[in-house]
């Protein structure tokens, strides 16, 4: 039985806690927040304890592990006490937003002989593991990819409230790069962005609308990744995500505008999320789920995550180089 705090209650960390609360292999036991009144209030729901500071939570040794689900910038701080406290983490994508930062994780973690994996839970949706198994099972090579992934504007200017902290491109196609990166089984070797800076910035929000990556592959392969977040409201998914592989003598096409539900009634027509997080005969299942499962397997059995945290480093290293690209005008070489 793995032991687990929780360091984050927001939309995430609740359903974080709801997965390790339910898996028979761990079990959830305190919680910090930075929002103390509905942290304390969801921390009764799971009957845990509740620590005001996340130093205090990470102080017990009854802890084996931490899930960290708090706003991207402040992960590293977070993550690396936790490994200096002996803790096994998991961690919401992107790991970090700073190279230097994602590779002192990288180094610190391995000399301390603790886990680490990002919450890349989309490589455990079945269309993209099938995708994956395709590609290893009929061995043509990825030529092209193709990736985007927008989001309503109420995303950035009502959702989450440090959405000038971050961007479109660590937000959303961080999932995206890691996927491509899985599926091409390749690493980037340069990229060149470009960004719009217009909506958001006229209503205060200090990031880009949109982004787009042009990567470079060392195995020859090229793939561009596209971030948007300032669709309307009214699309009727709060994200639109879609994926092209194009091998030697194949195509890949992965849509999960709808995932496969459609719904409407006099006020709405929508496309409600299903495949990450969905409850079926009394219990949560989908990709988020698994991938939490999966870690904390991993912390027991002392196998490698899926996501390896060299992986996550090197996604972070593309997303950082393509913002250096934006800032510069020029092609970016990515950090090894």
């Amino acid at each position: 039985m793995l032991r687990v705090g929780q360091i984050g209650g927001g939309i995430m960390g609740k359903q974080h806690m709801a997965v390790f609360d339910q898996y028979h292999r761990s079990e959830i036991i305190a919680l910090s927040t930075a929002d103390h009144e509905p942290g304390k209030k969801l921390s009764k729901q799971f009957d845990v304890d509740y620590y005001e500071e996340y130093q205090s939570l990470l102080e017990r040794e009854d802890i084996d592990m931490v899930c960290i689900a708090t706003p991207d910038f402040t992960h590293f701080p977070i993550v690396m006490d936790a490994l200096k406290a002996g803790k096994h983490v998991v961690v919401e994508k992107p790991l970090t937003m700073k190279v230097g930062e994602s590779r002192e994780i990288v180094e610190f973690s391995k000399k301390q002989n603790l886990k680490v994996m990002t919450l890349f839970n989309h490589r455990w949706i079945p269309s993209y593991a099938q995708t994956k198994q395709l590609l290893e099972k009929n061995q043509f090579s990825p030529i092209v990819g193709y990736a985007r992934k927008n989001d309503r504007i109420s995303v950035p200017t009502e959702l989450i409230k440090w959405s000038n902290h971050t961007s479109s491109a660590y937000f959303l196609s961080s999932h995206d790069i890691d996927l491509m990166n899985w599926f091409f089984d390749s690493q980037v070797e340069e990229v060149y962005a470009t960004a719009v800076n217009r909506v958001l910035k006229s209503k205060g929000i200090n990031t880009p609308d949109a982004i787009q990556i042009q990567a470079k592959y060392k195995n020859g392969a090229i793939a561009t990744f596209e971030s948007c977040w300032i669709y309307p409201n009214t699309y009727p998914s709060v994200t639109d995500s879609f994926l092209e592989i194009v091998t030697e003598e194949e195509i890949f096409h992965l849509k999960r505008e709808s995932e496969q539900l459609e719904y409407g009634n006099n006020d709405v027509f929508i496309y409600p999320r299903n495949q990450l997080n969905v409850e079926m005969t009394g219990r949560l299942r989908g990709s988020l789920v698994y991938a939490n499962e999966h870690f904390v397997d991993c912390v027991l059995d002392n196998k490698e995550p899926y996501v390896t945290v060299e992986s996550s480093h090197h996604v972070t290293a593309i997303v950082a180089a393509a913002h250096q690209s934006i800032d510069s005008g020029k092609p970016v070489k990515v950090e090894e």
